[in-house]
This record gives structure tokens, C-alpha cells and sequence, in this order.
């Protein structure tokens, strides 16, 4: 069986997010499996796949709202209104259906479709509608726009994040009724998407490997709290802000806590205890040198 594995960043080796340690976990499952896999999406800038010869790239994108500048901010969000697609789905417009359906013929045959979230398969929902698919939910989409509306700090983030719920919800029901079988990686999902029953979807098991590291050394304890994530993603930012708003003002002063990973602007702490490290080499390495990891979904 070929596969056609769709989704907006192929696989650079670097599993720099949640999202690519997932896409990772998921192909190499489906090639344990026995099925041939191949992946067609997009590049971040400056980066290549990692496995050149099963993908198809589409082009170099760079999808993160942050540094975008003023002016790209409101050219996605006018492209979004005017095509009636997400402000997510609109950044994956830079190239055409055609061009995406051509692409797809050139690497085929193919028996079916893995939809891989709602971000791309929306994008390009009529390249990807003559085939079976199978359709992997991340997360329940529309739900975390809901929260994320409730969340906003300006009117306009609001009303952007309500409609992006409206169209999102419409989106999800259609591509989960489209598909032959949904993923989703959490019990909750399935039922939140409408696809509870085991004839129609099942959670995927999110591990990366077979067995449990062995960990040789002794664990080393160098603070108190550690916290690790993709801070820009709104959903991981808004518990980040309770976190640091509500939690850490509590804390003594010499309680230390360090955050890793990509923080957006405007995120601070006045505390002495907290130090934002950045990216770090080992994330493994990095979560053990803590004496506990606080989780702050909310």
C-alpha cells in the first residue's frame, strides 16, 4: 500500500515541536506497518527534508505569526477573509491546486491519503478529495480557537480567533465524515470530533521509541522547576501567562525555574527565580535536571 502522507512541514530531522515529534512518530509507525509512505508539504526556509527520496516538497514557507512583519500579518489575515479560509490555512496558499495536484501525479500511484491536521488539508482540500484518506487530528481546532477568542488581549484577536473556531468546526466535521478512519491523540478528541466509536477512530499512542531510555547516570537536580514547549503557539502561551501570572508570584524567591523554547515578545517575569534558556540541545537531558515539571494546560 502507497501512502500519501499531506502536511504542512515535512520532516527536517530537527523535531524542533510537538507537532514534528508526532509527524515522525506517526510515519514511522505507518512504515512498520508496511506501508510505503511518502510526504509532500513544505519546507521551513533554509531547511530540507530528511528523507529526500519519499517526499515531495511544495516550496519553502515560513507559517509563524511572530515574526512575521506588520504588513504579512495583514496580508494573511485580508487573503483569509477574501478566500474564506483560516488564518492558518491561508499561510499555505503559495501555491496553487494545480501546481499541488501535479505534484501528486507526478509522485504517484497512490492508494489513499493521510490528511495529516486540519491546517493543510483544509489549504488543499480539492487536490486531496479523489482517494480515500485518513485524517489525523492533533488537537480538536476549533475548540482551542474557542479558548484562544477568550483569551485575547484586543477586540480584533477575538473576533480573528472566533471566526477561525466557526470555520474550523465546519472543517473538522467535514474531513472527519470524509474520512475513511480517524487518529486523534487524545481519548477526548474522538468524542469531541464526533468519531467516539471504534469503527471510526482510535488514539494513537504518542511514543518515539520502542522502549524506555535507560538512563545510566545518576539524575543531577540543577533547579527546582522546569518547563519546556512551543511558547508561540497560542494554546501553550495563554498556560505559559497563568503560569507566570498566577503561580510564580507565590513562589520564594530563591525557587528556581527555568523555561526552554521559543518564547514570543512580551513574555517576562519579574521573579529572580525564573530564566528563559532558549532552545536546549537535549530536551531529555533538560526535563531530568529538574526536581519537578509543572503542567500548566489550562
Amino acid at each position: 500500500m502507497h501512502l500519501l502522507f499531506a502536511t504542512s512541514i515535512v520532516p527536517d530531522g530537527a523535531l524542533a515541536s510537538g507537532y514534528e515529534i508526532a509527524n515522525a512518530a506517526i510515519i514511522a509507525a505507518l512504515r512498520r506497518a508496511g506501508a510505503r509512505v511518502t510526504v509532500i508539504g513544505f519546507t521551513w526556509p533554509g531547511k530540507s527534508a530528511s528523507d529526500p527520496q519519499n517526499t515531495v516538497v511544495l516550496g519553502s514557507v515560513d507559517v509563524r505569526t511572530e515574526s512575521a512583519s506588520s504588513l504579512q500579518k495583514l496580508g494573511w489575515v485580508a487573503k483569509a477573509m477574501l478566500s474564506g479560509l483560516t488564518f492558518a490555512s491561508v499561510k499555505l496558499r503559495v501555491v496553487t491546486d494545480s501546481e499541488v495536484r501535479a505534484a501528486v501525479e507526478r509522485a504517484g500511484p497512490f492508494d489513499g491519503y493521510v490528511l495529516n491536521s486540519v491546517q493543510f488539508a483544509s489549504a488543499f482540500e480539492k487536490p486531496f478529495g479523489d482517494r480515500p484518506s485518513i485524517f489525523v487530528a492533533h488537537n480538536v481546532e476549533h475548540s482551542s480557537a474557542k479558548e484562544n477568542a477568550a483569551a485575547a488581549g484586543s477586540l480584533f484577536q477575538r473576533l480573528l480567533f472566533r471566526r477561525e473556531a466557526r470555520l474550523l468546526k465546519t472543517m473538522e466535521e467535514r474531513l472527519c465524515r470524509r474520512a475513511r478512519f480517524v487518529f486523534t491523540l487524545a481519548e477526548e478528541d474522538r468524542s469531541s470530533l464526533g468519531v467516539a466509536s471504534d469503527d471510526r477512530s482510535a488514539v494513537l499512542p504518542l511514543v518515539t521509541c520502542a522502549e524506555a531510555p535507560v538512563q545510566e547516570k545518576p539524575r543531577r537536580i540543577d533547579c527546582d522547576a522546569a518547563l519546556i514547549g512551543t511558547w508561540t503557539w497560542q494554546p501553550n502561551r495563554i498556560g505559559l501567562d497563568w503560569f507566570l501570572e498566577k503561580v510564580v508570584p507565590h513562589l520564594k524567591a530563591d525557587f528556581r525555574v527555568r523555561i526552554a523554547g521559543g518564547v514570543p515578545s512580551g513574555v517576562a517575569s519579574t521573579h529572580p527565580g525564573v530564566e528563559f534558556v532558549g532552545r536546549v540541545p537535549d530536551a531529555q537531558a533538560f526535563v531530568r535536571s529538574a526536581a519537578v515539571i509543572p503542567l500548566i494546560s489550562t
